[in-house]
């Protein structure tokens, strides 16, 4: 048996579908004659999103001197695509409601999360990357995986934790030993079936060792060391028992300077509690 068949396998048709909302979007996204009213409509559909996206829009995450009063005003100045994106990261967060505690703390899972979103977004920025924003939402969804984990089969997740715990091993080792596949990989297959672009599930599976990346090696490096940057700064949990150490090279393939990255650090800290409110509270 295949791991692809046994991804397939294990999500369920409500988390193989992406959520109603970024599915609508999608379509109006792919009708050339949709204007930003409708984009508004179908946002305005479910008032707690809505309300969110506003509520980031006017937040310190983008900085706007005036106020962004509607859906409409936030997509003129902050971009259709990025409200999209911020859409399923508000959208994501309320899908996977519900996974008992005993596994892990979601408000931890999402702080540490919102920590690597921000610290990529602030790496790519500093790299000059062309869609630097898209870093956040590559960040907030990286171990989207363990989510299906917990969800789908809580029983084989809390052995993994268990495991990696006891034996100090990191989770991706684990579950590649009970499962055939480790959270990155169900990550991309998940974000796949969602309909996102290449760049999401060709780096995320291989957040945890990016020279393995054959496409998209520099986000998955990004990525990576975000992640690293999250847990070294103590930023949140998603069920590692430890710190994850910095690939050899990482930084160098980026052409990253400590300088450079120190900064990053000190950026992330910076934004962290407010994007964290803007997003969680």
């Amino acid at each position: 048996m295949s791991s692809e068949f046994q991804i397939k396998d294990l999500v369920s048709e409500n988390v193989a579908t992406a959520p109603a909302v970024y599915h609508k979007l999608q379509m109006a996204l792919a009708n050339s004659e949709s204007t930003f009213q409708d984009y508004a409509e179908i946002i305005q559909g479910d008032t707690g999103l809505a309300a969110r996206l506003l509520k980031i829009s006017n937040s310190s995450f983008f900085g706007f001197d005036s106020k962004v009063e509607s859906i409409t005003h936030a997509m003129s100045i902050i971009g259709l695509e990025q409200i999209i994106d911020l859409a399923l990261v508000s959208m994501v967060i309320d899908k996977f409601k519900g996974i008992p505690k005993e596994l892990i703390v979601m408000e931890q899972f999402w702080r540490h999360s919102i920590a690597v979103g921000l610290c990529a977004r602030l790496i790519a920025r500093g790299l000059n990357e062309p869609n630097a924003e898209r870093f956040y939402l590559a960040g907030v969804l990286h171990d989207i995986g363990s989510l299906v984990f917990y969800k789908e089969i809580p029983i084989q997740a809390r052995l993994i934790l268990s495991e990696a715990q006891v034996d100090k091993k990191h989770l991706d080792g684990v579950e590649k030993e009970i499962l055939g596949f480790h959270h990155g990989e169900m990550g991309g297959y998940l974000l796949r079936q969602w309909g996102l672009p290449e760049v999401f599930y060709e780096s995320i599976p291989f957040v945890h060792q990016p020279s393995r990346a054959t496409n998209h090696s520099e986000v998955a490096t990004i990525l990576h060391l975000a992640d690293c940057v999250a847990y070294h700064l103590e930023l949140g949990n998603s069920g590692e028992p430890g710190k994850p150490s910095i690939e050899r090279g990482s930084m160098a393939r980026l052409g990253l300077n400590e300088e450079t990255f120190n900064k990053v650090q000190d950026e992330t800290l910076g934004q962290y509690s407010f994007t964290v409110e803007s997003f969680l509270g």
